[in-house]
């Protein structure tokens, strides 16, 4: 039917190679002549008038030149900083929750002094 039983796989391959290099060459050809037409396609690019560009000049910046509330005031003596260092006391187990849902245990009283709590 249709003959393809006659083609080989040759022919089939050269085919299949034809077409695919015909496509890539239309696809490069419409792509050129696109670029031909539309120079312009960054929006950078758009009414772009070039601008003589200046050389940058170097400028001395002195401390003189600013209030002398911007400059920080330099400490001769060190400053000391309070260190505070942890202790480790070992597995903190905690409390039983029968010390807070009992009004009336004796050790919350010493509980609440140790905690912040908001009632």
């Amino acid at each position: 039917m249709f003959g393809i039983d006659q083609i080989s796989w040759g022919q089939f391959v050269q085919f299949i190679a034809g077409a695919l290099i015909l496509w890539y060459l239309s696809i490069v050809l419409i792509a050129l002549v696109n670029k031909k037409n539309n120079r312009k396609t960054l929006f950078e690019d758009d009414q772009f008038t070039p601008v003589l560009s200046e050389e940058l000049q170097p400028i001395a910046v002195s401390a003189k030149d600013y209030p002398s509330e911007l400059i920080p005031i330099r400490l001769a003596e060190a400053i000391l900083l309070p260190v505070s260092l942890y202790e480790e006391t070992g597995m903190d187990d905690g409390y039983p929750i029968e010390c807070f849902t009992n009004h009336n245990h004796p050790q919350l009283p010493k509980i609440l002094e140790n905690i912040q709590f908001q009632s």
